[in-house]
């Protein structure tokens, strides 16, 4: 009997011990399939270092088929440094819409691809004022203040390497646009890229497309207006350099403070020495005072041609019919068989009341790199995808396919396009659209 006992006893703490089991195993499986998606609880943390690679994926991750299922796992803050106020304002606003658009087209293919998480991109964007201290300034920011680590960038060559100098300081990613490559390759960066040319690719766009002309047509006397800056004084070497390597003289060199009110004696200067092709480099605001005073002084060379402040529809807009057939530097147009580019100029379009740009697509392709190099890298970390940009290639941006080299920077070809009408032409490079010479002011 109490053998008996015993193995009744043992048989029902036996039981007692299988019973216990299959419950925790049935409460294991009910808490993964409730648990709440990381998603929707998670806080975002632009500054956190990425996710171990062993950590369970995410809902938004893309699967095995490689298509993304439209939700993201979290943000990750780009930060983007753009001449909101002050001379440059008028194309910071066109480089801002551009850095924008990257961001939602890229967004709607799924964001960041990181440690194998969707991440959609959001964009903090700080003033730097048209200023280079103020540049520098607002990378401080974003830096230390924001928790960026990657950065896109403002316009014009003097101010971005401010903006740079700092970036290397603090080994973070800042990705340029819209600044002479030769000058970033001298800074011999390391944590700094740049898409763009040289002076003297800018300079040699209006003797190339004067040699296009029918040689007993073709104007000989050559002037300048450029700004006394750095920016002015590098454009103004490449205008003598490219004028002596086609054969050209400069026969008058004239140069200003920015914000001048009063050109007429420069005007005067150029008027008579006999200028028939006026070449000038200035903000949009000074070109549109300057080609009033020129009206105003019945001077009419037969073709004129200006850089950095001539290609801005503010320009346009500010001198209406006056604005025709004085040609202006490019960057991009939409008309180039680029892939995205038609798209992107109607974009443009379709929020400007049908005013096109010829900036936009720097600085979405310069987007498009950064954003390539972090999903090449799967990683946000700055070292990993300047990894990928320096001596990478990029196929297939807005700017087309891209090469950069060992110091960072690729270079794109420079165009020559003329207002007529509020509409532009490209003239160069050649595509068989015919060069109207600038009409005399009295004959319009």
């Amino acid at each position: 009997m109490k053998n008996k006992k015993m193995l009744w006893l043992v048989l029902i703490a036996l039981a007692a011990l299988f019973l216990t089991g299959m419950l925790s195993a049935c409460g294991d499986e009910g808490t993964e399939t409730t648990a709440a998606p990381t998603e929707t609880t998670a806080a975002p943390a632009t500054t956190a270092a990425p996710t171990e690679t062993t950590a369970a994926p995410a809902t938004g991750t893309t699967g095995a088929t490689g298509e993304w299922d439209g939700t993201f796992d979290g943000e990750y803050v780009i930060g983007a440094i753009d001449s909101l106020t002050g001379g440059g304002a008028m194309g910071g606003a066109e480089q801002l819409w551009a850095q924008e658009k990257a961001v939602a087209d890229q967004n709607a293919k799924g964001g960041l691809l990181v440690d194998g998480k969707n991440l959609e991109i959001k964009l903090k964007v700080v003033d730097d004022k048209s200023e280079a201290t103020e540049a520098a300034a607002a990378m401080e920011k974003l830096i230390k203040v924001e928790g960026c680590e990657l950065v896109l960038s403002t316009q014009v060559t003097p101010i971005n390497l401010a903006a740079a100098s700092i970036a290397e300081k603090y080994q973070k990613f800042y990705m340029m646009n819209t600044s002479f490559i030769n000058w970033v390759a001298d800074q011999n960066y390391k944590w700094s890229a740049c898409v763009f040319n040289t002076p003297d690719d800018q300079a040699e766009v209006p003797f190339q497309i004067m040699e296009l002309q029918p040689e007993s047509e073709r104007a000989t006397k050559w002037g300048v207006l450029t700004e006394d800056n750095q920016d002015g004084q590098a454009i103004g070497g490449g205008m003598k350099a490219m004028a002596e390597k086609h054969g050209q003289q400069i026969i008058e060199f004239q140069t200003f403070t920015p914000g001048a009110k009063d050109f007429s004696s420069a005007l005067l200067k150029l008027k008579s020495a006999g200028v028939d092709a006026l070449l000038g480099f200035c903000s949009p605001a000074d070109g549109i005072t300057f080609v009033k005073q020129m009206r105003d002084m019945d001077f009419s060379p037969k073709f004129m041609f200006g850089w950095k402040g001539f290609w801005p529809q503010e320009f346009m807009e500010g001198l209406g019919a006056a604005s025709n057939y004085i040609l202006h530097d490019g960057f991009w147009s939409e008309d180039l068989p680029n892939p995205g580019a038609k798209e992107l100029g109607q974009a443009y379009r379709a929020a400007h009341n049908d005013l096109d740009s010829v900036s936009i697509g720097e600085p979405y392709a310069a987007a498009q790199v950064m954003f390539e190099a972090i999903n090449r890298a799967g990683s946000v970390d700055p070292a990993a995808v300047r990894d990928q940009v320096f001596n990478g290639s990029f196929p297939g941006t807005v700017m087309g396919d891209l090469q950069f080299n060992e110091k960072g920077v690729a270079s794109v070809p420079h165009m020559g396009l003329q207002w007529m009408d509020g509409k532009r032409i490209i003239i160069w490079p050649d595509m068989g659209n015919t060069l109207e010479w600038f009409k005399p002011w009295t004959e319009r």
